[in-house]
């Protein structure tokens, strides 16, 4: 049996959602009745064109299941921007792994297995992985994340990334970033311009470390301004454009070379045309954080579930009545 679609022009959010934001008055949510075998993500599909937009449904109506003949709510625009509720804001984790080349078979370390328990920790738990360009439109106030969003990023070249990581990856349905040094790719151990493509493809981004990955921030001795200047911006536009030339698509996103930033560096990253930059140093990402200085949280690729949960942290209470 077909229902019929009503549109409401203003919809007070269902139980489990109050005193949250409702949906923009452009654009009313759809309010439809459940077919048989309905699940979030046959909604999203139906109603949205994007079954992995059933996570608006979810937060929007409060439910992970329902019957046949239940009236769902649709959202059809943000209802959430910038995560704002009464009681605080969300802020995105951005996750750093960075010991990747470690784990060689020669290496003598543990295998990724513990890695495959975080991934798993993670989607018990309701996560969702973003990539940066919609870390981004949160950044702008313009589009919204799933409470439970995390950006999961990598400061590696090394083959085991793409040989071990990547399918634990796909398997859970995440993506991932992966931030590589122009030169080192092609190198004995490291990933080829090939697999970054098949990887790009796969639905990950790629983005920029820099020529070799050694930190800009430190001018050599006697090395005046301007010809510090001259080598920092050589040093990234020419990154910048081999793996634009490389992947055939813009680079948007540089993490600082080992992580480490200034004023300087940062100016030169939007100057290149960067969209944002990532540090190397714990903290929070809410709508309001500075895309050029992006906190990132380096994980222990060995840290137990556990340990490694309680680093993550997506809302700060904060009285915003």
């Amino acid at each position: 049996m077909l229902f019929a679609v009503i549109i409401l022009g203003l919809l007070v959010p269902a139980a489990g959602q109050a005193k949250e934001p409702i949906a923009d008055a452009d654009h009313p949510p759809l309010m439809v009745r459940a077919r048989q075998g309905d699940t979030p993500a046959t909604l999203a599909q139906r109603y949205l064109n994007d079954a992995s937009k059933a996570w608006m449904i979810r937060e929007y109506n409060g439910w992970a299941s329902f019957s046949e003949g239940t009236a769902i709510a649709v959202p059809r625009a943000p209802f959430r921007l910038g995560g704002l509720t009464p009681g605080g804001y969300q802020t995105v984790p951005v996750l750093l792994y960075e010991d990747f080349q470690n784990l060689a078979p020669k290496s003598g370390r543990q295998p990724i297995s513990a890695f495959k328990k975080q991934m798993a920790w993670l989607k018990t738990h309701g996560y969702i992985t973003i990539d940066p360009a919609r870390l981004m439109d949160f950044l702008a106030f313009s589009g919204q994340l799933p409470r439970r969003s995390v950006l999961i990023t990598a400061d590696t070249e090394s083959r085991v990334f793409i040989e071990q990581a990547v399918p634990i990856l796909k398997a859970l349905g995440f993506r991932a970033t992966l931030f590589v040094a122009s030169e080192q790719v092609g190198e004995k151990g490291s990933v080829s311009w090939e697999q970054l493509r098949q990887l790009q493809r796969a639905g990950f981004t790629v983005g920029c470390r820099g020529k070799n990955g050694r930190a800009l921030t430190r001018r050599k001795k006697g090395q005046s301004f301007r010809t510090n200047f001259v080598w920092i911006e050589s040093e990234l536009r020419q990154a910048k454009t081999q793996i634009e030339i490389q992947l055939g698509r813009p680079c948007r996103f540089l993490a600082y070379p080992q992580g480490k930033t200034n004023n300087l560096l940062a100016a030169m990253a939007a100057k290149l045309g960067f969209s944002a930059a990532f540090n190397r140093s714990p903290g929070n990402t809410p709508f309001f954080a500075d895309r050029f200085n992006i906190h990132r949280t380096v994980v222990d690729i060995q840290s137990p579930p556990d340990r490694f949960g309680r680093r993550i942290t997506t809302f700060i209470k904060a009285d915003l009545n």
